[in-house]
């Protein structure tokens, strides 16, 4: 049976993995606002699971140095930077969900578009 448990060289390769990017960061690899490659390709370069390359960088996030974004990927942050004020964090978000609101009227505009011509060949095929 398969243990739950981590071993000292999973921690260790999580731990390494986090201080080899965050040098690449440091260094300029990556400057801030860049996206860093996928899990999948951090895997490849560093002969690693991309679970441990997501456990990595999950320790850069919670060190602000990179931003994780659901189906995004990563994006280099400026951990130096200060904090934004309640009040910002208030309006940025605000103007993302009225970017993100406008981009789904614009998809379901698309969606209705599609509906209509799937409906025009439908109508237009004989019946059976």
């Amino acid at each position: 049976m398969a243990e739950d448990v981590e071993t000292g060289s999973e921690q260790r390769n999580r731990a390494e993995l986090a201080d080899l990017l965050r040098h690449e960061i440091d260094s300029g690899k990556y400057p801030v606002g860049t996206k860093l490659p996928s899990y999948r390709q951090l895997a490849e370069m560093y002969g690693a699971a991309p679970n441990t390359i997501g456990e990595a960088v999950r320790i850069l996030a919670t060190e602000g140095r990179v931003k994780v974004k659901p189906n995004a990927g990563a994006v280099v942050s400026d951990h130096n930077a200060k904090a934004t004020s309640p009040e910002q964090h208030l309006r940025d978000t605000r103007a993302g969900l009225v970017e993100l609101r406008t981009q789904l009227r614009a998809v379901r505009r698309e969606v209705d578009a599609i509906d209509e011509r799937l409906e025009d060949l439908l109508t237009d095929l004989p019946a059976d």
